[in-house]
């Protein structure tokens, strides 16, 4: 964008021109996809009264790759989740993702993978009409988006391994927290 301003200026004081077509519509596409310059923030509030759970954190901060926080419902597990990915949320620049899977609410039925994915490419700036139709399609898109970036990834109230299998990074740098009730014996986590 500083470029393009600058050539802007130049172009007017030294030839009396304005910028080429090309030129414009790179600047445009710049501004339309300003969204996707943005590092997603987008772990909830820290809880502000949280102690305890010293052995856990410490395992947190061991943990690469995935990470599972699970047990009963009212455990804390969420809060612990939170408050542990706030405290390292330094180790990783390129950005934080939350979602909240649904895997247990009352109210509804537990995300789609597809619709997880959805949700995360669009925190990361695709824009809906770039979306990839397909679950596999946008696990790869998401897969390619996070590969050499440092990322953590908080996955709350996972239902299954099968809901979890497509949300996940498949990169060294990243790191992913999932919380659930289900111990996921399908999945090999710390």
């Amino acid at each position: 964008l500083d470029v393009f301003t600058e050539l802007r200026r130049r172009l007017a004081d030294e030839l009396g021109v304005e910028p080429d077509a090309e030129a414009v519509a790179a600047h445009t596409r710049i501004l339309r996809d300003d969204t996707r310059l943005a590092t997603p923030r987008q772990l909830p509030a820290e809880r502000p009264y949280f102690v305890g759970r010293d052995r856990e954190l410490a395992a947190l901060d061991r943990a690469a790759g995935t990470a599972l926080i699970c047990g009963p419902a009212g455990s804390g597990k969420t809060t612990l989740a939170i408050v542990w990915c706030h405290r390292a949320a330094a180790r990783f620049p390129d950005g934080q993702l939350y979602l909240n899977l649904r895997g247990f609410d009352p109210a509804g039925v537990p995300v789609a993978p597809a619709d997880a994915l959805r949700d995360l490419l669009t925190a990361l700036g695709v824009h809906a009409g770039r979306l990839p139709l397909g679950e596999d399609a946008r696990a790869a898109l998401f897969r390619t988006m996070l590969a050499g970036r440092r990322m953590l990834v908080l996955l709350d109230n996972a239902a299954s391994a099968e809901q979890v299998r497509p949300l996940l990074p498949g990169t060294p740098e990243c790191l992913t927290v999932i919380t659930s009730r289900d111990r996921m014996p399908g999945m090999i986590v710390a």
